[in-house]
């Protein structure tokens, strides 16, 4: 009995999804961006970031013709950089999870213009970590590798983003994806704090702001 309802279940489910599929409620894409991060200065410290690049992808559910649901995983890397009266660079990969409603106001044949708007998590994980030096005579390294602590951090953020999709006429299932999308965040610190490690403190108590136009391919099915 038991097996009979979860066939009966998993086949409902199939039938509605091909049903949905057919109308195109369902897509997903692949997407290069780089990224690019806003100066910040707080408690005495200046805080950018280095121009990296994320790769990332979205899977997106149409509920509606004009409303959708869209789901985000993605990778990055860049270096978090503080001048705190020494040049400390941080490499660090960003891992991005996010959710965000989109509404499409303008879909013609082969074009859809879009805006979203949404929430994320970004998990900033060091890799290591360098004091950099004015350049030194004699070919001397001008950095070094330091140890100052540094762990990973998850920063909620806010997201929003405008593009536009548009669809390969000779593949209908195919579709190119331009967008740029913004993550509102605050700065983070690799919980490197004056409270935990002497006098060395990466804190601002600022907001910071990432920016990543992107070009991407979306499958629709």
């Amino acid at each position: 009995m038991l097996k009979s309802a979860a066939a009966a279940l998993a086949a409902l489910f199939f039938l509605t999804s091909i049903s949905l599929a057919q109308d195109n409620h369902y897509d997903a894409s692949i997407n290069g961006a780089p990224i690019f991060t806003k100066q910040s200065q707080g408690n005495g410290i200046t805080q950018y970031a280095t121009v990296g690049a994320n790769l990332f992808g979205t899977f997106r559910l149409r509920f509606k013709p004009q409303h959708s649901l869209l789901f985000d995983y993605g990778r990055g890397k860049n270096s978090q950089v503080y001048l705190t009266g020494q040049d400390f660079h941080v490499l660090t990969t960003i891992a991005e999870y996010s959710g965000a409603y989109m509404y499409s106001p303008i879909r013609k044949k082969n074009l859809e213009v879009f805006g979203l708007a949404g929430a994320a998590g970004l998990r900033f994980s060091p890799r290591s970590t360098w004091v950099f030096f004015p350049p030194l005579p004699d070919n001397l390294p001008h950095n070094v590798e330091a140890d100052v602590g540094a762990s990973t951090q998850t920063k909620p953020a806010f997201l929003y983003g405008v593009g536009v999709d548009y669809k390969i006429p000779s593949f209908p299932m195919l579709a190119i994806r331009l967008q740029y999308r913004g993550f509102l965040y605050k700065e983070p610190t690799f919980n490197v704090e004056s409270t935990t490690n002497g006098a060395l403190n990466f804190f601002t108590g600022t907001y910071g702001h990432m920016a990543e136009p992107s070009i991407g391919l979306v499958f629709r099915f």
